[in-house]
């Protein structure tokens, strides 16, 4: 054994399989824990000239020069290799210590959602993909190579080992055997017969594993799992499954199609990539999660009100306003704020850190060069906060853009409203990196490319943290030579201990760049600081890792530990203006408005910048329904940085207020950046709708239904069909969205409304009936609106009217409560009280195009009611 194996302690055996045993050990070096797989290897006593002997050593050979190639693939979902140690007759590898279970031990012990297994598979094709794009073929992927933690995060193991081991020959006396090593259970056609094998191999036995999972059972072995494995080998080469859409009848079939183009056997047509396969896995994912939120009640909207027949459920960006109460907008916002300090508005520099990039480095260990480029990262990012007139955009809302436009920094820079751009550059050995940062402006000659406006060369040790923490913030100012205020924060610099430091380092590289947010890493947070309280950006890691886990879970358990957290913290911190927007955050997500105010106040007293205290108040006015200041607060931040998160937001508060033209104007401004963002282009479809711009919101839906095929956007283009009598189609899309959401009351009501309109009247008042048997929903207004019509409909005119009554003492001043009231009496003869509704709602903004439905044909013979058209530019109404 030589020196290298001598850096490690070896606590216990974890496994032993084919090609040695796996220890968990202690690296005494770095002080962390690993796993060490000692591979079977020739000890001095055994006869080299053996066979067997010699294919052994073969074995180890090749599974070492495997590893070293894979010890540059670099992903989150892999195993990762530290080391390797090969010296005289001992050789091991030193891996990454994941605990966790197989995945096949995960699945008996774990009941799991189709979502949540659709996210392991995510994982399982993204670190697929990851060493494919590298060159690196798995040959023995299985669900005992795949392990899985308590949060769900997966990684593969025995990458690359197992698909090296030598094939069996021919001979004349017996036929070709399958490749013994391995299992049998998941391997590819041309695996078993001994043929070439590429990325394509890995793909089919993806497939059986994704086969089993998703459906519960092997793609090729009999039902009670009885086969032998020369069965299913034999099976595997021979029969077809069967196809996944015959045992799960609810799954979607963009699912079932894709496990079955996973396992086609002739390896020229298996055309999936793995990368192709994450992104399908992901689409699918959102639609199903999307489904999931169709299916709760819709809430009443206050600040614009929507007719029965307009149920519009509006999804906001992940980044924007959705009840502010969202997952992602606190993670969102939380992003922008956390790292920022007062700021003159007219020197405020919008300043985006890009993650470093490392160039080939292959005599650096990868968790070194995670390491060194979390180091640098937050050095930079530091130093943006700390510097009075500078602001750092959001990691979130870069990443948000550089998915879509990876490698435009000028349609970045536009997106986020960025004044300058920091790119950063390594090239390392085992000892040192040479370090090169670029200041990136706008080039106002062309406006083409950006321009370098500075750069700055150095070489950091790659051992010595606390130096390049130190010397990165020295380099980030000399890009600013003409700032004499960079870096002077209000919070006093204290001494940080090496040890320390990284730890923390490899905490923020772990949950910055792996999102492994869990209470061991809020643990761990907690310890650093303990120890060493003056590591000041570690509130902010601790914090969002709280929020986060919270807004999962909401277990107020997190808030407490936060709150605990930020009360210990030294008054260096706890009179700063981070500690104020901490403990807004805090106070927000414990629902106490009045706390979040008072730390607002508080922020603006320790020097926050308009741009913060204009975001802070524009959250509480929206939580507030306080739409039109909500919207003058926006309409300040986006002066001071005119994002494309900003606008959308803007125009949804422009939404709620039911002032159609400037949200319509707001959104037109986004797409002069972003021409063609999802949620934008979807929030201007349903404007049109309600402008009764029926042509545009049409072909708008359209397009967005080949986008996301999900229940709210058919329910909207069947309104859109139905508002412009164009009654079949709107059948065929109100049935397609019940059967996204089956539960979901108001759509069964607006199909039952369709089909009563074309005669199917047996099949509408099923569907009725089907609404009044629904349990009460938790918007009890929206629920007494749709049985109020579902009775009307069923000529139950007392039992309508008492349900109607039962809305209006809800929300009086309502306009879907007075459209819904205007629809009953209409249909009842009451043309006085119909006509007074219609124009309570029209006043409520409620479109005039609603009214074109033939449960209003009757008021045609009312001055009113063709008054309120004509005043509302629908006097072509009673000429339908």
């Amino acid at each position: 054994m030589d020196k290298q194996a001598t850096q490690y302690s070896k606590e216990k055996l974890l496994g032993e399989g084919g090609m040695g045993k796996v220890y968990l050990a202690q690296d005494n070096k770095l002080q962390r824990q690993v796993a060490i797989k000692e591979l079977t290897y020739l000890d001095e006593s055994q006869d080299l000239n053996q066979g067997l002997n010699q294919e052994k050593s073969e074995k180890v050979h090749h599974a070492l020069t495997e590893a070293r190639l894979l010890a540059r693939v670099n992903h989150v979902n892999i195993i990762q290799i530290y080391n390797i140690i090969d010296e005289e007759n001992y050789s091991a590898l030193v891996m990454e210590y994941f605990n966790s279970k197989t995945l096949t031990k995960f699945q008996l012990e774990t009941q799991l959602s189709l979502i949540q297994k659709l996210a392991l598979l995510r994982q399982l094709s993204a670190g697929l993909a990851a060493a494919h794009q590298n060159g690196v073929i798995h040959c023995d992927l299985k669900p005992s190579n795949i392990l899985v933690n308590e949060q769900q995060q997966l990684k593969i193991t025995d990458f690359g080992i197992a698909c090296l081991s030598t094939p069996i020959k021919d001979n004349a006396e017996e036929p070709t055997k399958p490749i013994q090593f391995g299992s049998l259970h998941y391997m590819s056609p041309e695996q078993i017969n001994n043929q070439t094998v590429d990325y394509r191999s890995d793909i089919f036995s993806l497939g059986i594993i994704a086969y089993q999972l998703i459906v519960g059972s092997h793609p090729f072995e009999n039902s009670n799992a009885t086969s032998t494995a020369l069965e299913v080998a034999n099976k595997i080469c021979q029969h077809p499954p069967e196809h996944a859409k015959n045992l799960m009848l609810d799954a979607p079939s963009a699912l079932t199609d894709l496990l079955m183009q996973m396992l086609v056997k002739p390896v020229e047509q298996r055309r999936l990539t793995a990368e192709e396969i994450e992104n399908r896995i992901t689409h699918i994912q959102n639609a199903l999660q999307q489904s999931q939120i169709d299916e709760q009640p819709t809430l009443p909207l206050s600040g614009i009100v929507l007719p029965e027949k307009a149920q519009i459920q509006i999804e906001l960006k992940s980044n924007s306003l959705k009840t502010f109460y969202s997952t992602s907008l606190i993670c969102l916002v939380a992003m922008l704020i956390v790292w920022l300090v007062g700021l003159q508005v007219v020197e405020t520099k919008q300043v985006v850190i890009l993650r470093p990039t490392l160039a080939n480095s292959p005599l650096m260990a990868p968790m070194q060069q995670d390491l060194v480029i979390s180091a640098i990262e937050d050095a930079l990012r530091q130093s943006v906060i700390n510097t009075s007139n500078m602001y750092l955009v959001s990691q979130r809302e870069v990443n948000a853009i550089t998915k879509d436009f990876p490698n435009d920094l000028k349609k970045l820079r536009q997106a986020v409203g960025a004044s300058d751009i920091i790119a950063t550059e390594l090239e390392c050995d085992n000892s040192r990196c040479k370090v090169n940062f670029s200041r990136l402006v706008d080039n106002f000659e062309t406006h083409e490319v950006l321009k370098v406006a500075s750069e700055r060369s150095w070489i950091a040790p790659i051992e010595k943290f606390n130096t390049i923490y130190n010397n990165s913030q020295t380099q980030f100012a000399l890009l600013y030579s003409e700032l004499s205020e960079v870096n002077q924060s209000a919070l006093v610099q204290r001494p940080i201990n090496e040890d320390d430091y990284r730890q923390y380092i490899e905490l923020y590289s772990k949950i910055m760049l792996n999102g492994e947010y869990s209470q061991a890493s809020l643990n761990k947070l907690k310890q650093v600081l303990i120890t060493s309280p003056y590591i000041y950006s570690a509130y902010g890691l601790y914090r969002e890792t709280a929020i986060n886990l919270y807004s999962d879970s909401q277990d107020k358990k997190y808030l407490l530990q936060l709150a605990l957290v930020l009360q210990n913290s030294p008054p260096e911190y706890r009179y700063s203006i981070y500690h104020a927007i901490d403990s807004f955050w805090l106070a927000f997500n414990n629902r106490d408005l009045d706390a979040a105010k008072q730390q607002m106040k508080e922020a603006k007293n320790r020097g926050a910048s308009n741009f913060i205290l204009a975001e802070l108040k524009a959250i509480l006015f929206f939580s507030n329904s306080q739409y039109d200041k909500a919207a003058d607060m926006f309409n300040q931040a986006v002066a001071l940085r005119p994002s494309t998160v900003l606008l959308y937001n803007l125009a949804f508060t422009y939404w709620r207020m039911g002032e159609l033209v400037m949200s319509e104007n707001t959104l037109n401004d986004l797409f002069k950046v972003l021409p063609n963002e999802y949620q934008s282009k979807q929030l201007l479809a349903n404007i049109w709708l309600l402008q009764g711009k029926l042509s545009l919101a049409i072909n708008a839906y359209e397009k967005i239904v080949m986008q996301r095929n999900d229940g709210q956007n058919l329910t909207n283009l069947g309104l859109a069909y139905a508002l412009n009598q164009q009654y079949d189609k709107a059948f065929k899309y109100a049935k397609l969205a019940v059967s996204k959401s089956p539960k979901h009351t108001t759509r069964i009501s607006n199909l039952a409304d369709i089909e009563m309109i074309l005669g199917k009247t047996s099949l509408a008042q099923s569907h009725y009936q089907q609404v009044i048997n629904s349990p009460v929903n938790r918007n009890k207004t929206r629920y007494w609106l749709d049985l109020a019509q579902a009775y009307l409909h069923l000529n139950k005119a007392n039992l309508a009217v008492d349900s109607l009554s039962k809305a209006k003492a809800l929300a009086p001043e309502n306009g879907e409560v007075a459209y819904t009231a205007a629809l009953v009496y209409s249909v009842l003869g009451e043309q006085t009280s119909a006509a007074l509704e219609v124009k309570k709602a029209l006043n409520n903004k409620v479109g005039a195009v609603w009214f074109n439905l033939p449960w209003f044909n009757g008021l045609c013979k009312n001055s009113d009611f063709l008054k309120s058209m004509i005043k509302h530019h629908n006097s072509a109404r009673c000429q339908i």
